[in-house]
């Protein structure tokens, strides 16, 4: 390898989509650093592209989104914060600590520097970040590179009978990715957020003129897709994902009350797992949980057990919040 330093640079012009994504999947990226994703949130004019250098070599990338935090409620008093979905995709032989203050570097034009969790693998376990770690999560990640029947024995056999109870009880499940879809899965959502508020895990789900900008620039753009379960042709739960390359990762689920009374997210996640085997994907995220999750009495600790049932592999994943003006100091 290339004894010449580390480099994060930002790509101007920005690459097209198609462009980008060339770069994601030679870096094995995650679904997380492509731009539709996050434009319904940040526009375009804020996003950066940024790849890592050494020398004339390129060594990974990254996608980071400008933002303006406001102080006092004033217009001209605030901080820019350089925000990273997920931590950099990089190649495996790149010297970490290297990397690391590249990205530093990078962002000492800023005020802060954000890494959320999701996804997020060398940099958040970096020693060097322990005291700026936050928001702790446990992610499943299901290796796929067996045959269905391999894979599906390491389902808890809770899950495989409910899987199969699901079907006697005349569970299909279907593709719906269109703008209909779309919105009959925030419908669930909906639903869902109802569920969990009166078990004390309540959510927020996003208005519907996000979802359809989201179908126009993730669904329909066959970067994600959505299932649906159904019974004599009635929707009744949804469960959506992103692919990106090899890799997939589940992002939004809903369920009506019929779909928990027939084990419908079984099914969806059995039918799920056969699909991406059948077209060769070989990691499936199946998202994650607050790490705290996994005592009893939490919220969400039924939805830690739901994830866990698949047999992925739990990885703990932190999210980073650093002051670059008290580093600088």
């Amino acid at each position: 390898m290339s004894s010449a330093p580390l480099g994060f640079f930002r790509l101007d012009p920005a690459p097209t989509d198609a462009e980008w994504m060339e770069r994601l999947e030679g870096h094995r990226a995650s679904a997380l650093h492509h731009p539709a994703i996050h434009r319904g949130d940040h526009g375009s004019q804020k996003l950066h592209y940024l790849v890592l250098r050494q020398g004339s070599e390129e060594r990974g990338c990254a996608l980071a989104i400008e933002e303006k935090r406001r102080r006092l409620r004033l217009p001209f008093v605030g901080s820019r914060n350089l925000l990273l979905p997920s931590a950099p995709a990089i190649d495996t032989e790149v010297d970490r600590k290297a990397a690391r203050k590249a990205l530093l570097d990078y962002a000492e034009s800023f005020d802060r520097l954000t890494v959320q969790p999701a996804s997020s693998e060398w940099l958040v376990d970096d020693d060097h970040f322990v005291r700026h770690r936050q928001g702790a999560i446990l992610e499943f990640v299901m290796p796929l590179e067996s045959e269905i029947d391999a894979v599906r024995a390491r389902f808890h056999k809770v899950h495989r009978k409910n899987a199969r109870r699901a079907k006697t009880k005349g569970v299909e499940v279907v593709e719906d990715s269109s703008v209909e879809g779309l919105l009959r899965l925030r419908d669930m959502q909906l639903a869902s957020a109802e569920r969990a508020s009166e078990r004390n895990n309540a959510f927020g789900v996003r208005d519907e003129s996000y979802f359809r900008q989201v179908q126009r620039e993730v669904y329909a753009t066959g970067l994600g897709h959505v299932l649906f379960a159904r019974i004599d042709g009635e929707a009744i739960a949804a469960l959506a994902w992103l692919q990106l390359g090899s890799r997939a990762a589940t992002v939004r689920s809903g369920s009506h009350a019929e779909g928990y009374r027939n084990y419908a997210m079984y099914a969806l996640y059995d039918a799920l797992v056969e699909r991406l085997v059948g077209e060769g994907i070989t990691e499936l995220n199946a998202g994650g949980v607050p790490a705290e999750a996994q005592e009893e009495g939490h919220p969400q600790h039924g939805l830690y057990e739901f994830k866990k049932g698949y047999g992925g592999t739990p990885r703990l994943r932190y999210g980073l919040e650093i002051s670059l003006q008290k580093v600088r100091s």
